[in-house]
């Protein structure tokens, strides 16, 4: 099989690579600055100095830890700056200086003492361009509503897409549910190997398994789209392997979305834009406000609405579209041989190729109620309401599955999705003695997704069959509650940052039975007396033998300890115990540590293992879907089986009960602040995951040897979720920026951002002896391909922004490595590779008065599209695009208009 062209990423040279690099930036991170800024960080209740805070100049990026008296000293240019300090148990406080050359500038901090013990950190450790985090011993991107209202994009996928470039949100159409939750990656894993938290709480994954060819098939990711980015005050992206620190789920990382919190202010925003082709149209509105509660209490709301038309850039089918003398799709003759006129008026544009249609509601609150001095109540969560429109594959009259009594034409049968999302966390607060705090809060939330099928047909039903059926609904929920104690052991200017605590999670997964027409075979014969295929068209119902109602628990134990050994040496350890009540039981670990060579160069690193419990939608999802699969070069509808690994079929097959996904990982990097303004960054990371969990290939009774083992169950066709494969990624991250004040209050930053990374399915496939010689594969050449090169193995993120009151502009460009996909196990031919692209996007805004900003822009500018597909895979032409492994999609160009009020 041909494999995209790539260089050698492996871990040793990348390791080599940073080293070098290092030492070429180490002479330089001794330069200086132009001034000094100095000053004192304090408790505002007690006056007391506090050590081990962080003072940052937001604009460069210079930071300094305060002393055992709470001081700091900064160096920076001449120029005006905006200083932000924070410390663990403290609001963050933010200040405006001017520096001027040869002098010292006084800033003192009052931070007010609070309990949260998520989040302020990661705030002060980012960059000056909001990116990765520099004091933490591992790689932290964070991601402000600022930088994301800029990208221009309406969904919260997409805006971490073009803004973190170890992030992939692939495009997916003509895929069922896929079409409008689609799956979103971190380093080039899995959707459900990335664990998402909403102000540090776990946020639980949509109900749907991508069970079609995709990205991500055979998981169920969190939908990161249910959450409206005008809620989002900010989005931390922890790019390492943190299962024994947070759980199951985060071998790839964490992503934290953490909410707005701000109080006395309305925001509205309202948005519209469109593509090129002038469709997929977009209406957004959202309003947020926040209200405050006694002295440092809130209550903060938003509400939004969007609506976006569908896209299409199918071709034009050319195929013939009514039955003639001759025999045509192996079909009797109809007629006397005269072209029927109806092939002259025929719409040729008969699918629908591009983005779904979709409506979207939100409302998301997030609030902290005082509980006198020393603890408080906090309250968050959020509904969405989601309805999409997509279609299938269109259904021809000259075709058997076509009922034409109903549809004489033909039909392009719609896939109708209606998403509810909820989801709620309580929780209470309190300092304690000495230094500590405890944390204890629950969270609940869940995700429905149903299939409503129009425009369609049983053609088993005849005359009798609807045009519509409600084919059956798929839910998940989740319960977690937490008890978390942290603080510092000992005192001085070295304490020992601790936390332990225990958790209780419990989940449960539904499937729900469709309305009878959507899933029975009434018997009557296709158009040609054949047997016609059971339930209605594109997406047959889940049937009342598929119900499931499934439900498990687990507890977790954890400790973190953070020890500060020198001024200089930073080391973590943390460990988890997890006991599930379906699987058993894991042990995780972890270590961390940064060295600080200066102050304005340190290296870190980070050695773990992990782990990722199978989620319910693996151990029991199952139905009988239409897949269109490649049979000899000819796109083929066929039913397809997807059994649980306890099913009688699944186990004819080999299934074995699913075990969980172990990990370990590394990393190791530095950062350097070689001069004031200047940030650099790179990581590179090593992946090992055993036993994957995999949705197998799919196993036909046209295959004589396989044939023997489904003829028992009457099925033509199975699929299963197995342990098969081992995986090893390897990749490397850099990030630098770089800003600076120009005159006439003018500012300037730039940052470059670069990710390399691939995943190669290592050792052989575990393949059960009942299918051992049989000719087919458990793990076969298309599931490899959306393994190991659907993704891009290179992404890279330029941008640069000039400011100057009241006008600013950016411009970013993001480049898009090669991706590749085939059809076909069989023939090689069938495999291609798309070439790199690069997408420019611009950003004008004006601001009228202090609370009105008008934004005009566009994104992909140069209305960019992927390689079109080759003959061999294109459909006959309709499918110009590849349909699953675009990473920026194939709707070209798109403008924009967004109007920001604040008052």
């Amino acid at each position: 099989m041909k494999r995209i062209a790539t260089s050698n990423r492996r871990g040793g040279l990348a390791v080599l690579w940073l080293a070098a690099l290092a030492l070429t930036l180490a002479p330089a991170a001794l330069a200086q600055g132009d001034g000094v800024i100095t000053g004192q960080v304090k408790n505002a209740d007690t006056g007391q100095g506090i050590a081990g805070a962080t003072v940052l100049v937001v604009e460069t990026g210079a930071d300094a830890t305060t002393n055992a008296a709470g001081s700091y000293t900064l160096e920076a240019r001449a120029g005006r700056y905006l200083l932000l300090a924070a410390a663990g148990g403290f609001n963050t406080v933010e200040q405006p200086v001017t520096v001027e050359a040869g002098g010292t500038t006084t800033a003192d901090f009052d931070l007010n003492p609070t309990l949260s013990q998520f989040g302020e950190e990661l705030v002060v450790l980012g960059s000056r361009a909001s990116r990765t985090a520099i004091k933490t011993p591992v790689p932290v991107d964070v991601l402000r509503t600022e930088d994301l209202v800029d990208t221009g994009q309406s969904e919260t996928s997409r805006m971490i897409q073009f803004l973190a470039p170890s992030f992939n949100f692939s495009t997916s159409t003509i895929s069922d549910g896929t079409d409008i939750v689609r799956p979103s990656t971190l380093r080039g894993l899995g959707p459900d190997q990335t664990l998402v938290l909403i102000n540090g709480k776990r946020r639980h994954n949509s109900a749907l398994v991508h069970v079609n060819g995709s990205i991500g098939r055979g998981t169920a990711g969190v939908d990161l789209n249910a959450i409206p980015a005008a809620a989002i005050q900010r989005i931390e992206v922890l790019r390492d392997g943190a299962a024994a620190q947070y759980g199951s789920d985060a071998i790839a990382g964490v992503i934290n979305i953490v909410l707005k919190s701000g109080t006395d202010k309305t925001a509205i925003d309202l948005a519209a834009g469109q593509h090129y082709e002038e469709d997929g149209e977009l209406l957004q509105g959202s309003i947020n406000h926040g209200w405050r509660i006694l002295e440092r209490g809130y209550f903060n709301v938003t509400a939004e609405y969007r609506d976006r038309g569908f896209t299409n850039r199918a071709g034009l089918d050319p195929r013939r579209i009514y039955n003639f003398l001759e025999q045509e799709f192996g079909q009797p003759a109809l007629s006397d041989g005269t072209p029927d006129p109806r092939e002259q008026t025929y719409d040729r544009l008969n699918h629908r190729y591009g983005d779904a249609e979709s409506e979207n509601l939100y409302l998301f609150f997030n609030s902290e109620v005082p509980v006198g001095d020393d603890a408080e109540l906090y309250f968050f969560g959020g509904v969405a309401d989601r309805d999409g429109e997509s279609a299938g594959f269109n259904r021809l009259p000259s075709q058997s599955r076509t009922n034409i009594i109903l549809h004489p034409d033909g039909h392009l049968p719609r896939i109708n999705t209606e998403v509810d999302d909820l989801s709620f966390s309580a929780g209470y607060r309190r300092r304690l003695a000495n230094n500590w705090s405890f944390d204890a809060g629950v969270v609940t939330g869940g995700n429905e997704f149903n299939f409503f099928i129009s425009n369609s047909a049983n053609t088993s039903l005849g005359a009798a069959s609807p045009t519509s059926a409600d084919a059956g609904t798929l839910s998940f929920s989740q319960t977690t509650a937490t008890l978390d104690f942290y603080g510092t052991i000992g005192a001085g200017s070295r304490p020992i940052n601790a936390a332990f605590g225990l958790e209780w999670r419990e989940d449960n997964y539904e499937i729900e039975a469709g309305d009878v027409a959507s899933w029975v075979d009434g018997g009557v014969p296709d158009q040609f007396g054949g047997r016609a295929p059971a339930g209605i068209q594109v997406f047959p119902g889940f049937r009342p033998s598929n119900e499931v109602d499934e439900s498990r628990d687990n507890v977790a134990l954890y400790g973190d300890l953070e020890f500060n050994l020198s001024d200089q040496f930073l080391l973590g350890l943390a460990a988890r115990f997890e006991d599930y009540s379906d699987f058993g039981n894991t042990v995780d670990g972890k270590i961390t540590g940064r060295y600080e060579v200066n102050d304005r160069f340190a290296l870190r690193g980070s050695a773990s293992t992990g782990f990722r419990a199978p989620s319910l939608h693996q151990s029991n999802f199952n139905n009988i879907s239409t897949q269109f699969v490649d049979v000899g070069g000819v796109i083929t509808p066929l039913e397809v089986g997807t059994f649980r690994v306890s099913s009688p079929v699944a186990r004819a097959l080999g299934a074995q009960p699913l075990e969980e996904e172990t990990s370990t990982s590394f990393s190791v990097g530095f950062t350097a602040r070689p001069r004031p303004g200047l940030l650099i960054t790179a990581d590179a990371y090593s992946i090992d995951i055993d036993d994957r969990i995999v949705i197998s290939g799919r196993f036909a009774a046209s295959n004589p040897q396989i044939a023997p083992l489904l003829a028992p169950f009457g099925v033509n066709a199975a699929q299963f979720f197995t342990n098969a494969i081992d995986t090893e990624t390897e990749g490397l991250d850099v990030v630098v920026a770089w800003s600076r004040p120009l005159a006439n209050n003018a500012t300037f930053s730039a940052t470059a951002a670069a990710n390399w990374t691939n995943t190669d399915v290592v050792g052989p496939v575990r393949t059960p002896p009942q299918l051992a010689g049989l000719g087919e594969d458990l793990f076969d050449i298309i599931e490899r391909t959306y393994l190991e090169q659907a993704q891009p193995h290179q992404h890279y993120i330029l941008s640069a922004k000039y400011t100057r009151a009241p006008f600013a502009v950016l411009a970013r460009a993001n480049y898009f490595g090669k991706v590749a996909s085939t059809e076909s196990n069989t023939d090689p031919t069938a495999l291609q590779v798309f070439s790199a692209k690069t997408i420019v996007d611009l950003d004008f805004s004006y601001k009228f008065t202090d609370n009105v900003r008008w934004h005009v822009g566009a994104n992909n500018v140069f209305d960019e599209y992927p390689d079109e597909q080759i003959a061999r895979n294109d459909f006959n032409g309709i499918f110009v695009y590849p349909r699953r492994t675009a990473p920026f999609g194939f709707n070209g160009g798109y403008y924009y208009t967004r109007l920001s009020l604040e008052f």
